[in-house]
């Protein structure tokens, strides 16, 4: 086997369909499902933008009757408005070719000199473990790249998938239990942009979901979601082809006080969806209002995304509320997730 590792050609329609396909195959075995996406939406997802920037690397391989075949990838990403001293690092391998060191050769090649390169200090990284694994076990392929780079853990994440489509007698059951508690609270759904007027709240609601996450020992500055930038996350989603489902509740004098979303891609070939943020502020929790939120979102799925068959969330594991609300909703264990960090001499 040859393997060459060099930066993605955005430019070359048989590489994009290549990484199309590793995309595919990923999510296939994880998850069961996966976004029938095209090349030009696959370029609006892997561009940055003025509040990132990225890089990005392939591995391919070539066979002994010639040809080449994508087989990996890697990245760095690096935030520009807030969390200066952070990179973000990844690398992702076709599960058929796992365990022959090619993640550990695009460590080595690619991520290590990215990460001096760039002068930051704080190294950040994400990794997959079994849901009953040891978390600190240095066998894993994780902690054993983790550990090339220079990071530890600093969390444990779940990722949790719903089977599609829902119960309409379970969406039913839980809106009862919703209504029980609401009181004069009340929850409302949009659909495509979220409303100029209500702008400068949506993004206090973002906000604040960063600073009340559950990250453990995570270091991480929140980010400030201004019109511009809730508006440019908006274009990029229409560029590719994502659409989304978002509720918000509302207290009895009219503010807003949670929201959630569901972004799903609306090719009629994609059978994989994602749950986003769901927030609710602290004064206002006890009404069953992130419960409420999810039910009405997740009861739009069958009308606006009925090619579906499972939708992908993650919680920390010290965030037992939500555990409990997904758990309601019928969402199963998947996968645990290391958020790991450092800051390595290298």
């Amino acid at each position: 086997m040859h393997l060459t590792i060099r930066h993605l050609d955005p430019t070359s329609e048989v590489e994009l369909d290549q990484y199309l396909a590793l995309d595919r195959a990923l999510d296939e075995h994880t998850y069961g499902g996966s976004q029938a996406m095209t090349r030009e939406q696959l370029r609006t997802q892997l561009a940055g933008s003025p509040y990132w920037s990225v890089r990005r690397w392939v591995a391919v391989v070539e066979s002994m009757e010639g040809g080449e075949s994508l087989v990996g990838r890697a990245s760095t990403f690096m935030p520009l408005q807030e969390n200066l001293e952070t990179i973000s690092v990844g690398v992702s391998i076709h599960p058929a070719f796992r365990g022959q060191g090619i993640a550990t050769a695009m460590v080595q090649e690619v991520l290590l000199p990215a990460i001096r390169e760039s002068g930051r200090t704080l190294v950040e990284g994400y990794g997959e473990i079994p849901a009953d694994g040891d978390a600190d076990a240095p066998e894993l392929p994780v902690n054993r790249l983790a550990r090339r780079v220079g990071i530890t853990r600093k969390n444990l994440a779940v990722c949790r998938a719903l089977p599609l489509p829902l119960n309409e007698t379970l969406l039913e059951t839980l809106q009862a239990e919703v209504e029980e508690e609401l009181g004069e609270y009340r929850i409302e759904l949009w659909d495509g942009e979220i409303p100029e007027e209500h702008l400068l709240a949506y993004g206090l609601l973002l906000r604040q979901l960063e600073l009340d996450e559950p990250d453990e020992e995570v270091e991480h500055e929140a980010s400030e979601y201004t019109p511009e930038r809730i508006r440019e996350s908006e274009r990029r989603m229409r560029e590719a082809g994502t659409a989304r489902i978002a509720a918000v509740a509302l207290a009895p004098d009219g503010s807003f006080v949670g929201n959630s979303e569901v972004h799903v891609h609306t090719a009629p070939g994609s059978t994989l969806g994602w749950q986003e943020n769901t927030l609710v502020m602290p004064e206002h929790r006890g009404h069953r209002l992130g419960l409420a939120l999810k039910v009405a979102t997740h009861r739009q799925l069958r009308e606006r995304a009925p090619q579906l068959r499972s939708l992908v969330t993650w919680n920390s594991h010290v965030n037992p509320w939500m555990i409990e609300i997904n758990e309601k909703l019928g969402y199963q264990i998947v996968y645990r997730e290391l958020v790991l960090q450092g800051r390595p001499s290298l």
